[in-house]
């Protein structure tokens, strides 16, 4: 059973441009207690941000306008307090250490077991 360490909501952003992904994943991690909103690409994710502060970022690579690794870079400048977990198909080796480099917490090839997810937001949160 998956359980919660913290008594906060975790604020979570899913950045994805599969609607039907990000609607069921924020579903899914609202049934543990966060609030999860979502948005389609990275220029949509900055609006979000803009106006609502989150405590993690769940970023897909693979995206429209701004890719993934050009959104993390202006997550990591303009939001610092945001930590951003790669939540993506991609298992590139290069992007993966791009993104540790630009600051992601955490780079997870999708699919992810949710329990694994939810460990790896928490501990991004206690970091």
């Amino acid at each position: 059973m998956i359980k919660d360490t913290k008594t906060a909501t975790i604020h979570i952003l899913i950045v994805d441009d599969e609607p039907d992904f990000a609607s069921t994943l924020a579903k899914r991690l609202a049934h543990l207690g966060a609030r999860a909103a979502t948005a389609a690409s990275g220029v949509d994710a900055y609006a979000v941000l803009e106006s609502s502060p989150v405590d993690v970022v769940l970023l897909d690579m693979n995206m429209p306008d701004l890719n993934g690794l050009e959104t993390l870079k202006i997550i990591r400048k303009n939001f610092p307090r945001a930590k951003v977990i790669v939540l993506t198909g991609e298992g590139d080796m290069n992007r993966h250490m791009q993104s540790l480099e630009a600051g992601a917490f955490d780079y997870l090839l999708k699919p992810v077991p949710l329990e694994q997810l939810w460990e790896r937001i928490q501990d991004a949160i206690r970091a």
